[in-house]
C-alpha cells in the first residue's frame, strides 16, 4: 500500500492508513519523529530523564539532521521532539525552514520556558505549522509540582504575549495548543486548564495520557494513570471541560 504524500490532514495522519495493510510496508515512511536533543531545562515528574541516566547531553548537529531528512525526501509530517526541549537547539529554526522547504508539515513540543518575545519574529517566519506547549497545570503550585521548577507564570505571560503578536502582524501559524497530562492528581483542573487558554488567546486544548512503566518513576506510574480506571468525579471534570 502506498499513502500519497499530499495527506488530507497531516495532524491526523495515522487515520488515513487502510486497514488492509499488508505485512510489509509498501511505501516509503509518511511521519518523521526527529528527537532534536536530550537536553532540558526542567525536571518534571512523568520524565525519565529526570530519574534515569540517559545519553549525554547533546543536540543533533546539522550534519546528522540533513544525513537522516534527506533520506526520505517525501515525507509529509516532521516532529522534532523527544525527551529535550527543542527550543533549546540554536539551529531550531533553520531545521525547521529546512523541512518547510520539502512542503513538509512541521511540529513540536515545547515545556514554553523559552518563548520571550525576542524570538516572536523568527518562530513564524521558519513557517513552523504547530507548536504544542505541554503546560500540565492551571496553577501555579500545581505546575511546580509536576514540571520541577517554577516557571508557570512566565509560561502563560509569553505564550499570551505569542498569541497576541500573531495577531497583530495577521500571522496564523503555528497553531498553538495547550496539552495537560491526565493524571488523578490533576484532572480536576482540566476546566481551569480550559479556562486559563481560553484567556491565554489559546484556542486549543488537549488531554493526553499518561505513559509510564511497569517499575514506574515520580508521577508516572500506574497508580496516578485515568486510564482504564477513570472515576466518577474525574469524568465529571472531563465533561465540564
Amino acid at each position: 500500500m502506498v499513502i500519497s504524500r499530499s495527506l488530507r490532514d497531516p495532524r491526523r495522519y495515522f487515520e488515513e492508513i487502510a486497514s488492509d495493510r499488508s505485512a510489509e510496508a509498501e511505501g516509503s515512511p509518511v511521519c518523521l519523529y526527529l528527537e532534536i536533543t536530550n537536553r532540558c531545562n526542567l525536571l518534571c515528574e512523568t520524565c525519565p530523564r529526570t530519574f534515569e541516566t540517559l545519553e549525554p547531553p547533546a543536540d543533533m548537529d546539522w550534519e546528522l539532521f540533513t544525513r537522516i531528512v534527506d533520506q526520505v525526501p517525501n515525507i509529509s509530517r516532521a516532529v522534532l521532539h523527544g525527551v529535550g526541549e527543542p527550543m533549546l537547539v540554536e539551529a531550531l529554526p533553520r531545521m525547521v525552514r529546512y523541512l518547510k522547504d520539502r512542503g513538509t508539515y512541521v511540529l513540536f513540543n515545547t515545556n514554553g520556558t523559552l518563548m520571550q518575545p525576542k524570538r516572536f519574529k523568527e518562530l513564524i517566519d521558519t513557517g513552523l505549522d504547530e507548536l504544542r506547549v505541554s503546560l500540565d497545570a492551571a496553577d501555579r503550585a500545581s505546575y511546580l509540582k509536576v514540571r520541577g521548577k517554577d516557571f508557570f507564570d512566565r509560561i502563560v505571560r509569553d505564550v499570551g504575549k505569542f498569541i497576541a503578536y500573531q495577531k497583530g502582524v495577521g500571522a496564523t501559524s503555528p497553531r498553538v495548543s495547550l496539552w495537560l497530562t491526565g493524571m488523578k492528581e490533576t484532572v480536576e483542573q482540566l476546566p481551569a486548564f480550559v479556562q486559563l487558554s481560553a484567556a491565554m488567546g489559546v484556542g486549543e486544548v488537549h488531554l493526553q495520557r499518561l505513559v509510564f512503566d511497569e517499575g514506574g518513576y515520580g508521577m508516572a506510574r500506574a497508580g496516578l494513570s485515568l486510564f482504564e480506571s477513570t472515576q466518577a468525579d474525574e469524568v465529571a471534570a472531563i465533561e465540564a471541560a
